[in-house]
């Protein structure tokens, strides 16, 4: 029991320590670079949510669903500015099914959580598919429509 409280701890810990040194701010990316960023920070957090889910840590997923509602936002604005219609239209989806999972995991929703999850990713791979290439150096890129 002292090393799955232990274990939690210290990840709980690791988790807001990254959070607040990798989050990029609230603002809207401005740049290809900001974005870049901010998309790192949403693939790292769903990540972590994913992984929290499975281990049933309750705090750690409630910490990503909150850091990822305010990457969502970030998304959305990065789109309207951009005015792309099909782009915003799925970031301002992965920010309801963002918040969705912020409400589920505050409500101990686990399926509605999980089901949010499995729709947040497939609303990412949509846009990817049409708005993201690979660079020859393995990175990736928004697509020059």
């Amino acid at each position: 029991m002292r090393v799955v409280r232990f274990v939690s701890l210290t990840a709980l810990t690791w988790l807001l320590a990254v959070s607040f040194s990798v989050v990029p701010s609230a603002q809207t990316p401005k740049t290809d670079e900001d974005y870049d960023k901010l998309m790192k920070a949403m693939g790292a957090t769903s990540g972590s949510l994913r992984k929290n889910l499975a281990a049933n840590a309750t705090d750690a997923v409630a910490a990503d669903a909150k850091k990822l509602v305010e990457l969502a936002k970030g998304n959305v604005e990065f789109w309207k500015a951009r005015k792309t219609a099909d782009a915003t239209e799925w970031a301002t989806s992965s920010l309801t099914h963002a918040t969705a999972i912020e409400k589920a995991v505050a409500g101990k929703d686990v399926a509605a959580a999980n089901e949010n999850v499995k729709l947040l990713m497939g609303t990412c791979g949509s846009c990817h598919t049409k708005y993201r290439d690979k660079a020859a150096d393995g990175t990736y890129i928004i697509k020059k429509t």
